[in-house]
């Protein structure tokens, strides 16, 4: 044989053992961000007490195709986090669903399950269907009670299967079984199931016992800025045909915008203008102290819970997150940073649905992703870096970031109404209370006699140019200049349309907050702003 011959026998042979081999040993980039879409799905949900569900992938051809072949290992636990192999009281359960790729990465999955003696069939009378008329449908009253004498018969009679098969059905059923008291605006079934996975997270790491104590906000030293005056009538002396300016902008954005707004201002401590415009869809005039959707708003209250972790040496910003989330640790996964996460400069701007703080799995999918992701590349905004900033606060300190929203940052600052259950979006309360969140910020981390963090911390918070492109973006923050806002000013977009200015040069808040944008948002924005910048010129 040639020395050609056998060049081309090895060649060969290395071809016919690699067409043996997994078709996905080293999955790209693609298909792993295509896998990461990918979902457990169990066959029950909610189940009668005995063997547990059964639980695979949605698609398991999808799934081999993207990263290969592997088996599933699938570890329940009790509501008590103990290791359990049957259900044999009611309650919560979760599965722990484990598997390795044939790239060697450990892939985990979480699912609640609601364990139940009730049957869920069509010929059950465990769950009985009643409901309340519904209002506001059209259906006439005669209608309706006689569809109530024969509900059984009828489609919401077929209600009783869909918990079996909704994991949302569990969620809630467990959640709301564990809620001590109902009655706070802060709590739901939901974030008890947050709270469930958190613990168990931790026990399972074997870190329960080592969370970090937090301190809560303190009484300020030396404290020299001032609660809201929330008087209005503390508008005297300013121009009365300005403040009239405002009101018809405000009037006109709801008339031709399509939208309601309740708009407030304050200037130097005082608010000089807080009205309600328009009504909702059912016709009711909108109040002034109406809770409102903040949406991204809430990004900026995260960059705050985040501070007080910098503020008391937790947290450093320029360090790497798998110093905080063991689970990233990997090759190349040290680039990505606490400050990435709030300049949304992660790289990982294509995340879907699956990136959210909701997603016990969001350690663990990142992980996988990070090794082929350009991490500070580009500014690209999205959820993802405040989602998994979320995740750090949950491993730091054992809980659910709601309920240090709540106690670290709403009850201090006297936001009554103020609730969020996500680190990214979920912001509602009324004007009044975002502005007491913006006295905060407009005094440097200290209002009412309460500190949050130091001047200092809060300076490292502000807005400073990026390493990529030319935007400029702090914690949360992002710089917003021009139509007679100072150099300083700051605040944050949402996606509900609300406003949300602060100038610390002008000692002046602007808040309209409204449910959607509506039409000719940014015209209308922007003559408030100017309006608003009037009234308070040379006062």
């Amino acid at each position: 044989m040639t020395l050609k011959d056998m060049i081309k026998f090895v060649v060969c042979a290395i071809a016919m053992v690699m067409a043996t081999l997994p078709r996905v040993a080293s999955a790209q980039p693609n298909t792993l961000r295509a896998f990461v879409e990918e979902t457990v799905v169990s066959d029950r949900y909610v189940f009668p007490p005995g063997r547990f569900p059964s639980i695979t992938w949605s698609n398991g051809a999808r799934v081999e195709s993207e990263v290969g072949a592997f088996p599933l290992k699938v570890t329940y636990y009790n509501s008590a986090f103990h290791r359990v192999t049957s259900a044999e009281t009611p309650g919560r359960y979760g599965a722990l669903v484990e598997g390795v790729t044939p790239s060697g990465f450990a892939v985990k999955r979480y699912v609640t399950l609601f364990c139940s003696p009730v049957e869920f069939d069509d010929y059950s009378g465990n769950v009985p269907i009643q409901m309340t008329h519904l209002q506001g449908y059209g259906i006439a009253d005669k209608n309706w009670e006689a569809y109530e004498k024969n509900i059984e018969r009828f489609s919401f009679g077929s209600m009783k299967m869909f918990p079996q098969h909704d994991p949302d059905a569990a969620i809630f059923l467990a959640g709301l079984r564990e809620l001590p008291e109902p009655g706070a605006i802060f709590d739901t079934p939901r974030m008890r199931d947050r709270q469930w996975w958190v613990t168990l997270k931790l026990t399972l790491d074997g870190t329960a016992d080592a969370v970090t104590l937090l301190a809560k906000p303190a009484p300020a030293a030396k404290d020299l800025s001032r609660g809201l005056n929330e008087r209005v009538g503390s508008a005297a002396g300013y121009d009365k045909q300005k403040i009239e300016n405002v009101r018809a902008v405000c009037r006109t954005w709801t008339e031709q915008g399509g939208v309601p707004n309740v708009t407030l201002v304050v200037h130097k401590g005082n608010i000089i203008f807080h009205e309600a415009f328009g009504a909702a869809d059912d016709g009711t005039p909108i109040e002034a102290d109406a809770k409102m959707w903040m949406a991204s708003i809430t990004k900026l209250v995260t960059g705050v819970l985040m501070m007080q972790f910098v503020d008391q040496g937790v947290v450093e910003l320029d360090a790497p997150v798998n110093r905080y989330l063991p689970e990233l640790n990997g090759t190349g996964n040290d680039r990505l940073t606490i400050r990435h996460l709030f300049t949304h400069t992660t790289g990982l701007s294509f995340a879907g649905e699956w990136a959210s703080d909701w997603n016990p799995a969001l350690e663990n999918e990142i992980a996988q992703l990070l090794p082929s992701t350009e991490v500070g590349g580009a500014f690209s905004y999205n959820r993802v870096g405040y989602a998994l900033a979320g995740k750090i606060i949950e491993k730091l300190t054992g809980r659910a970031v709601p309920y240090l929203f709540h106690d670290y940052v709403f009850t201090p600052l006297g936001m009554t109404t103020a609730y969020s259950d996500n680190t990214y979006g979920g912001l509602y309360c009324s004007v009044a209370d975002l502005a007491r969140f913006g006295r905060m910020l407009l005094h440097k981390g200290t209002s009412n006699g309460i500190r949050l963090f130091s001047e200092k911390t809060f300076d490292q918070m502000l807005p400073r140019a990026l390493p990529v492109g030319d935007k400029k973006w702090g914690i949360g923050i992002s710089p917003y200049e021009g139509h007679g806002l100072s150099d300083a000013a700051f605040g944050h977009g949402a996606a509900s349309g609300t406003v949300f200015r602060i100038d610390p040069k002008n000692d002046l808040i602007i808040i309209s907050a409204r449910n959607a944008p509506g039409k000719r948002h940014g015209e209308f924005e922007n003559k408030l702003i100017e309006s608003c910048t009037a009234l308070v010129k040379d006062h």
